[in-house]
């Protein structure tokens, strides 16, 4: 994905999540290997998760047991948890873009 899509979906996802006051590339989806003893694999910004499942062309089912919403990045710890948002917001946000074909 180039720059300007990237602007792009900062510039959707700002809109989108407008009442939110969300800062979209300081919001972090953050996914762990399993919940007994959780080890972080995968940590991207709100803009990076986007722009990923929109190379892949689909929209992600997340799993709310093995994936979060954080303010820091490569954490899963519940006070870097980020309440105002939940997996669901983000997967109809990116549904949207796909079906916008952006």
């Amino acid at each position: 994905m180039s720059e300007l899509d990237r602007l792009k979906v900062i510039d959707y996802l700002d809109g989108y999540f407008l009442p939110l006051e969300l800062d979209v590339e300081f919001t972090f989806v953050t996914q762990v290997d399993n919940v007994l003893e959780p080890q972080v694999v995968e940590s991207r910004s709100l803009v990076d998760e986007v722009l990923h499942w929109l190379g892949e062309g689909e929209e992600p089912t997340y799993d709310p047991g093995l994936v979060g919403i954080f303010t820091t990045p490569d954490s899963f710890a519940a006070e870097h948890r980020e309440y105002r948002l939940r997996l669901p917001d983000i997967e109809k946000a990116i549904r949207g873009l796909l079906d916008s074909g952006r």
